[in-house]
């Protein structure tokens, strides 16, 4: 699979690119937990959820219909996620 397609590789265009990820993504089911990890990654969150998001703990909760549409979301915009 290349990177392009896959959602947990590093776009390697990111201005935030440093040492890590940008994101965490968790499966748990029917639900994923998405943790923001940087500054980009919060911003980021915050341009493209709703004000009422649901939080668990630091991290946005996500029904598992979504999560592949905002993954990839976030790699066009250039920041990564890792599986956690």
């Amino acid at each position: 699979m290349s990177s392009h397609n896959d959602p947990f590789a590093a776009s390697g265009n990111s201005p935030t690119r440093s040492d890590g990820p940008d994101f965490r993504c968790e499966n748990h089911g029917s639900l994923f937990l998405l943790f923001p990890l940087t500054q980009h990654a919060q911003s980021w969150i915050e341009e493209h959820f709703p004000e009422d998001v649901q939080w668990f703990g630091n991290a946005v909760v996500v029904e598992h219909r979504y999560i592949w549409t905002i993954l990839d979301g976030i790699q066009d915009a250039g920041l990564a996620a890792s599986r956690g």
